[in-house]
């Protein structure tokens, strides 16, 4: 208690003006509504400027990710200009390249001799009597046969490794029931395989023990000697159409007497590099046999580099000889094929065996259909170019006609000149 004006007053009361006591005041719904103003005011105001720092650091990384965007735009838009400008640089290049093969050959021969004047055609060329000798495969080849796979006693075909249709075979008791691999006296080929129109035999390389020379023998009666060499002498694109076995190949030089170097990749199993050829080809024909000669083997070329995905191989050899039954533009023909390749790897014999049957007469067969195919396709074409002129020369008949009715209706009786 504490004594004011006289009075004792209670510790702790406040003193109104004039020394009247005043009461603790309770709290009104203005103060909680002053209050909670001041609090959503403040609450407000963190509000804004979380959010300005917000919106700043936004804008701050936008303009960061944008900047990346545009470099790299600017970045593409550069390497796809170079790359169209080298596009069309290579399209230059291609076009400028099929107007200069289009050319005649004597303006790429003379490109060849000014690139290639380390290459010696001399060294390589066979002269005309040793290509002469090779006319006699046809002769050899049925010579074998009659010492090798026919009956003595009754004339028939003796069975190699399979019977081939159309085909009659010797029943003979005193003969095995087949002669594959079968030596005979004086013959150094033994029977491989037959299969439709084709022969094989084989026989061990002396200088390369478990590699062998093939020989094979075979008839067409459905294409011309012609059309087979013309398709065998190809080294265009189309040799890929039917050729599945050729990666790629090309001609390298050639000279004024036909003769060719070309490179030849050949495409080999998974695991294995595919096969490469530089090889020298020359042929030639009798004009009065018809007979058609083609030898080709390995050789070396200023051009034609080795490569590292490639295995090149250095020894290669094939004789093609074509025989036709009557000339050379007629249906039907005679063919031998004897060749040797070193691979470079030493094969089982059952892998080098189950290659050769496969591969060998697929080859032959596809070049039989590739033969028929040109022949077609140039019918064809004939066909369409003689309907071709067959229209055009009646539109003029026909405008010839109209011309001379409308002189008739016009009173003009003068002779009109004729068209073809």
């Amino acid at each position: 208690m504490t004594r004011a004006w006289g009075c004792l007053v209670p510790r702790g009361t406040r003193h109104a003006i004039g020394g009247a006591p005043s009461l603790p005041r309770k709290p009104t719904n203005a103060d909680a509504w002053i209050k909670f103003s001041a609090s959503l005011g403040r609450t407000r105001l963190k509000i804004a400027e979380n959010s300005i720092i917000f919106l700043k650091n936004s804008f701050l990384q936008f303009e960061n990710v944008m900047v990346q965007k545009v470099k790299r735009t600017h970045s593409i838009a550069n390497l796809y200009s170079r790359i169209y400008q080298r596009e069309r640089l290579f399209e230059l290049l291609r076009l400028m390249a099929k107007r200069f093969k289009a050319q005649s050959r004597k303006i790429m021969m003379s490109g060849a001799i000014l690139s290639n004047v380390d290459y010696d055609y001399k060294k390589e060329r066979l002269s005309e009597s040793d290509l002469s000798i090779y006319n006699g495969e046809i002769d050899q080849c049925n010579k074998i046969i009659q010492q090798t796979v026919t009956c003595g006693d009754c004339g028939l075909r003796l069975k190699i490794d399979k019977e081939v249709l159309d085909v009659t075979y010797c029943r003979c008791p005193s003969h095995s029931a087949s002669v594959y691999g079968t030596e005979t006296e004086g013959v150094p080929w033994k029977p491989f395989l037959e299969r439709k129109n084709i022969l094989v035999w084989r026989m061990e390389n002396p200088k390369h023990k478990g590699m062998y020379i093939y020989k094979m023998y075979g008839r067409f009666d459905d294409v011309s000697a012609e059309e087979f060499m013309s398709v065998q002498l190809d080294m265009s694109e189309f040799r890929r159409s039917w050729d599945t076995s050729t990666a790629q190949c090309h001609i390298l030089d050639e000279n004024e007497d036909g003769a060719v170097v070309y490179h030849w990749e050949v495409n080999w199993p998974r695991f294995f590099s595919n096969r490469d050829y530089c090889c020298y080809r020359q042929h030639t024909l009798d004009p009065e046999t018809g007979i058609a000669v083609m030898v080709a083997r390995s050789t070396e070329h200023p051009n034609c580099p080795t490569s590292r995905k490639t295995w090149r191989v250095q020894d290669y050899f094939s004789v093609m000889t074509v025989k036709p039954f009557t000339s050379p533009d007629k249906n039907g023909i005679e063919f031998s094929l004897t060749g040797f390749e070193n691979p470079g790897v030493q094969l089982p014999e059952a892998i080098i065996t189950w290659v050769a049957i496969r591969g060998m007469p697929e080859f032959m067969e596809n070049i039989r259909i590739s033969c028929i195919k040109l022949r077609k396709d140039e019918e064809a074409r004939k066909a369409v170019k003689k309907v071709n002129l067959s229209t055009t020369s009646c539109s003029k008949q026909s405008s010839q006609a109209n011309r001379v009715q409308d002189q008739s209706m016009y009173g003009q009786t003068q002779a009109q000149p004729a068209y073809a």
